[in-house]
């Protein structure tokens, strides 16, 4: 669950799926599954399901849910139809006091569940962002933010030296720091994209949908690199293997769907 890069990382789970022959078509039940917890998803203003579900040989089923910023009734959703969450929200968030409150008020519900056994609740780091800045120091955030607009239409994308002060990781460390969620987990993230300026999309202008016809420097997000990933998803498990999520849960999310109780 989260933003457009979080979609990549999603759609990479997806590719590397299908070439490791591993996703099957969709059982009875996961299509069972997907009706009865769509309701979740619809209680909230923005009334949208997840999509792009997975099943894999293995029977693991995935789906993603595009949240930008933090909605109760969607944290809501995620822990009533799911027994592991990922999620990040970052980049959309501007105003760093509100950014904590929303960390707060989410964290608060996501270590109740994470503190189940067989459930485990990741919080990924937002990623670095290199767009061009005019700081005469050459001290730049890469944030968008702050770029240099007149690079928007001859899009340039450059190093960032930000000494590690990310302004919303700092905000994400600090409410996780604090002691009173132990169970929801970091997934690192920001270290590993810090460094690859080179790998955005870049000059995205004369789209063929039109969108932002005549200006588009994306900074932002990355061009598939099976290596990039693939140390994302080493670090996802390696997480993931110190949670509690390989004990037996009381009830999984499907047995507890199964019997009307979602």
């Amino acid at each position: 669950m989260g933003d457009s890069v979080m979609e990549q990382f999603y759609n990479t789970l997806q590719c590397l799926a299908a070439k490791e022959s591993l996703k099957v078509p969709h059982s009875a039940s996961h299509e069972s599954f997907l009706l009865a917890t769509k309701p979740l998803w619809n209680r909230g203003k923005r009334k949208k399901p997840p999509k792009l579900p997975v099943e894999v040989a293995s029977g693991m089923r995935m789906m993603y849910a595009r949240v930008t910023t933090m909605q109760p009734d969607e944290v809501e959703a995620a822990i009533g139809s799911a027994d592991v969450v990922l999620l990040n929200w970052g980049l959309h968030y501007q105003e760093m006091d509100g950014y904590r409150t929303d960390l707060h008020h989410s964290m608060a519900r996501l270590e109740a569940f994470a503190a189940e056994p067989g459930r485990a609740a990741l919080f990924q780091e937002t990623g670095a962002q290199h767009f061009k800045s005019s700081d005469r120091r050459g001290y730049a955030t890469g944030e968008w933010e702050q770029r240099d607009k007149s690079s928007d239409k001859l899009c340039s994308c450059q190093r960032t030296e930000d000494f590690n002060v990310n302004t919303r990781n700092r905000v994400l460390h600090e409410v996780l720091g604090s002691g009173s969620y132990p169970h929801v987990r970091l997934l690192p993230f920001y270290n590993l994209t810090l460094p690859r300026w080179r790998w955005h999309f870049g000059n995205c202008t004369h789209r063929p949908n039109g969108w932002n016809y005549d200006t588009c420097c994306d900074c932002t997000h990355f061009c598939f690199s099976p290596a990039m990933w693939g140390a994302h998803l080493h670090s996802l498990l390696a997480v993931l293997r110190r949670t509690a999520v390989a004990e037996k849960p009381a009830e999984t999310v499907r047995e507890r769907v199964a019997r009307g109780a979602a």
